[in-house]
């Protein structure tokens, strides 16, 4: 069962320290990025999919609705703020609660428990309505033939098959029930493969996991770059969308960097 993964959105630094501070201290939830506006999630969000997206309404420039119509399908929407008039307009836009500032754990927890029966991470392995409609537009594929080197990638009901090399794969990240593989120069693909058994296929040396819902290439990353205490970006030979990463993803990164 793959952790669900969050995206805070927030201007206030503080805020988002103690929302994600929280949400750490329940088992099977892991904070995955931060933005501090509506164009930061925008950018986050083109790279990489969430579970759920916690969201302030009021913040500066545009405001959290707008947030809204960037939000995959599949992402589920929870609106945090200090206002009360909002919750209307928000509850409209598909959300799944609306926490008021300041809330404590007892309350965190209440919607967590909302979340746990929409979010198909956390359920058993399962095809979710989403995951079929995902399907039926090709965007999964299976993942098989596997030598000591490469992955055969096949998509459209096996009548394309890509064989890619393990080297090329840049990172590899839990989406629902499924996993995303980036790869240099190849858009992503969704495959029918969990973290655990990447792990037992990829070398060891090479491919490493950061986070319960991340495995990176080591030797392909390229650079990174800080953007806050709680988000940094990493850059990959051949891949030109940045990935972002977490705190927790990021300190076991540098762990493993200093180890050599």
């Amino acid at each position: 069962m793959n952790p669900i993964t969050v995206l805070l959105v927030d201007d206030e630094p503080k805020a988002i320290e103690r929302l994600a501070g929280l949400l750490e201290s329940f088992a099977g939830i892991e904070v995955i990025g931060t933005a501090r506006s509506v164009d930061d999630a925008e950018r986050f969000l083109a790279g990489r999919v969430p579970d759920v997206v916690f969201l302030d309404v009021n913040m500066p420039g545009r405001l959290g609705i707008d947030l809204v119509a960037s939000v995959p399908r599949s992402t589920k929407i929870v609106f945090v703020t200090a206002h009360e008039a909002h919750a209307v307009e928000a509850f409209r836009a598909g959300a799944v609660d609306y926490l008021l500032k300041p809330f404590d754990r007892d309350r965190l927890a209440v919607t967590l428990e909302r979340l746990e029966p929409l979010v198909p991470s956390a359920r058993p392995a399962e095809a979710s309505r989403g995951d079929d409609e995902s399907v039926e537009r090709g965007r999964i594929g299976e993942a098989g033939q596997d030598t000591h080197d490469a992955v055969t990638l096949s998509m459209h009901r096996g009548r394309t098959v890509d064989v890619v090399p393990y080297a090329e794969i840049a990172w590899i990240e839990a989406v629902q029930n499924y996993s995303r593989v980036q790869a240099r120069g190849r858009e992503p693909i969704i495959v029918r493969r969990t973290m655990q058994e990447w792990e037992g296929l990829l070398p060891g040396a090479a491919f490493r996991r950061i986070s319960r819902s991340l495995i990176v290439n080591m030797p392909a990353i390229r650079s990174t770059q800080w953007q806050s205490r709680d988000q940094t970006l990493l850059f990959f030979s051949g891949v030109e969308a940045p990935l972002p990463i977490g705190r927790t993803a990021m300190t076991r990164l540098k762990e493993l960097l200093a180890s050599g």
